[in-house]
């Protein structure tokens, strides 16, 4: 082949270009049902990390007046590095992965109200350290599934170390 003829063979021509645009659309679509689901059933799904009508969950407006006035425990599943960059005010923190030697920060009366929180909705340590501290014979324990990025979007205060 001549140099003229590689250069026309190897341009974008228009629709090359579109074809292009189609299949990268297609596989934007097909990643964002896989992610998020046609139903709310995807990967990034809330529904998928525990029952949607639990009634060990707790929301707004409830966990907020319960905050105020002190009517419960926070305890904060995330790290103890995250915890000190910020948490709800007055909460304790028992990082999941740190369970049995961080109980010693939790009431030794097993019947107050712990409500269990970690970053945001995504997180599903909130719900797995609430059914730990159960299993540890704690009997009223919640959590609060939209978590610290929940909190800070309606605007409560932070509290950090």
């Amino acid at each position: 082949m001549h140099s003229k003829e590689k250069d026309i063979h190897h341009q974008k021509t228009p629709r090359k270009t579109f074809h292009e645009f189609v299949v990268v659309c297609v596989w934007i679509w097909v990643g964002a049902l896989t992610l998020w689901g046609a139903d709310g059933l995807g990967l990034l799904s809330d529904t998928t990390q525990y029952p949607s009508n639990s009634t060990y969950q707790i929301d707004f407006p409830l966990v907020h007046d319960i905050w105020k006035k002190g009517d419960a425990v926070f305890v904060d599943a995330r790290s103890a590095s995250s915890f000190k960059r910020g948490h709800i005010p007055g909460s304790v923190n028992v990082p999941i992965n740190r369970v049995v030697s961080t109980l010693s920060v939790l009431p030794t009366d097993k019947s107050v109200l712990l409500i269990t929180y970690c970053g945001s909705i995504e997180c599903p340590n909130a719900y797995q350290l609430m059914n730990i501290l159960l299993g540890k014979g704690y009997q009223n324990v919640k959590f609060f599934p939209r978590g610290l990025r929940g909190w800070q979007a309606l605007g409560y205060p932070l509290e950090t170390e």
